[in-house]
């Protein structure tokens, strides 16, 4: 493969539909969640990770000098202009330009589930496991494969603390949960039977006879049938976004101790989450302008006085016109 090679290749996933294509009547935005619908076609973060295995597959194959003695796939270049450079770590980080063919990916805020959006989800919930569930994943942040693959001694009541099997790494970190997580996983353990509770067991099972631990696929599922309920498009990754925002939100949590409970190498990775959510900004400009038009002004800024800046001054910026 050449570089050429890797640049049609981009080309071409810019311009190819997933299959089987998806055709939705309708708008774009999902009108309760307010996020947008998945496109027929691939995000720029898709072929983005496509570039980054390519980029390995060949790095593997040169350095075991079992393929071309050249990457095909471009790398970043430095801010001195070198590629692959390694980082002085007693200068300060400096991100160079995008490599080529790398697509640019547009920063938004994580998505999370606003207050009273996460009450309607859950009254639609119909178990006591499911409650459990996302009573879990919404107060210890975990990712949803992390939680999934839970077992019962890996509960720990009596600290208020679970401990998971991390992602990548693989591992095993203690988070704390919620009280509430803690009594709708014991109302459920009481429906199950004995030999489903003891320690080496998992700790989610089917509803159904005869049971099976209950693995990724059937936990979204579950959100899949509220989805279908409330006309929402909700993902069981955004109760690890709306719990780490929750957090953020509490002046008494630390951006350090939110990092360990998320499991981030890296705090700046941590740092997306203190961005303002869509909603939150959308409620304060609101209540700014109901209060706007209920004449709750600044008597600065009154129709006496429409203009904060001195009138003498605007004079002199703009000529002889008199400003009020």
């Amino acid at each position: 493969m050449t570089r050429d090679d890797v640049r049609d290749f981009v080309a071409s996933l810019r311009e190819a539909s997933k299959k089987p294509v998806r055709r939705r009547l309708g708008p774009a935005v999902n009108e309760v969640s307010g996020k947008p619908y998945l496109s027929d076609l691939y995000s720029p973060r898709t072929i983005n990770h496509n570039l980054s295995v390519l980029s390995a597959f060949y790095e593997f194959h040169r350095r075991s000098l079992t393929g071309p003695l050249r990457n095909p796939v471009p790398e970043r270049a430095g801010r001195d202009g070198r590629f692959g450079a390694h980082h002085n770590p007693e200068n300060e980080y400096r991100q160079g330009p995008r490599a080529d063919y790398r697509q640019k990916v547009p920063v938004q805020a994580p998505r999370s589930i606003p207050d009273k959006a996460f009450e309607d989800l859950f009254i639609q919930l119909g178990t006591n496991r499911d409650r459990a569930l996302v009573a879990f994943y919404v107060s210890s942040a975990a990712r949803p494969s992390e939680l999934v693959g839970l077992t019962n001694g890996m509960v720990d009541v009596g600290q208020q603390c679970i401990s998971v099997v991390r992602k990548g790494s693989g591992a095993v970190q203690r988070i704390p949960a919620s009280h509430e997580a803690f009594r709708w996983f014991r109302l459920y353990q009481e429906s199950l039977p004995e030999d489903l509770t003891l320690l080496g067991a998992s700790a989610w099972w089917t509803l159904r006879k005869p049971y099976r631990p209950l693995n990724y696929e059937a936990a979204r599922g579950i959100l899949r049938r509220v989805n279908g309920v409330l006309g929402a498009n909700w993902t069981l990754h955004d109760f690890r976004h709306t719990a780490a925002i929750r957090m953020a939100r509490d002046p008494n949590v630390s951006l350090t101790d939110i990092q360990a409970v998320l499991g981030h190498v890296h705090i700046t990775t941590t740092e997306a989450y203190l961005r303002l959510r869509d909603d939150e900004v959308i409620e304060r400009v609101n209540q700014h302008l109901v209060s706007r038009a209920a004449g709750n002004r600044d008597p600065e800024t009154s129709p006496e006085h429409p203009s904060p800046y001195s009138p003498a001054d605007m004079t002199e910026l703009f000529g002889g016109t008199t400003w009020q």
